[in-house]
């Protein structure tokens, strides 16, 4: 609290103008599709992810944890239940640094480890194919839950 009392803040948009966009395309496919689907963003890794107990030792695990929390989807589509279905990321201007590599591959890892389908959308993109590479990379049978 000592820090915080001394530095005003100001609110800032969570999502620039070319992420805003594909969030409103995400929307829209997500209402057109059945089954209760739902859009966030700016989602850490370590919120919809976790290690498997039994796939390594404890302290192997906590590194691997440690590895994917400190990192965000730009969007996650999520089912009724509330389990990822399909992660979007946006590779916009810019995007690409030695860091922002080793970053986005370590996200392409574990979401491919969890089975969670990753759909990335390059910084020059169409709409309409967008919409249309969301509904082919949506899964076609989604896990049914109680």
């Amino acid at each position: 609290m000592e820090f915080i009392s001394k530095v005003d803040f100001e609110a800032r948009p969570l999502l620039s103008k070319p992420e805003y966009t594909i969030l409103r395309i995400l929307e829209a496919v997500a209402q057109e599709t059945p089954g209760g689907l739902r859009v966030m963003a700016q989602t850490s890794l370590g919120e919809v992810l976790a290690p498997q107990p039994a796939s390594a030792s404890q302290e192997a695990r906590d590194l691997a944890f440690r590895s994917i929390n400190s990192k965000r989807l730009d969007f996650l589509m999520i089912d009724a239940y509330g389990m990822p279905v399909l992660a979007v990321e946006y590779q916009g201007h810019g995007h690409f640094s030695d860091t922002t590599f080793m970053r986005d591959a370590v996200k392409r890892e574990a979401l491919r480890k969890a089975g969670v389908r990753l759909l990335e959308v390059p910084a020059e993109y169409d709409a309409e194919a967008l919409e249309r590479d969301v509904r082919r990379a949506l899964p076609s049978n989604p896990t049914r839950r109680p």
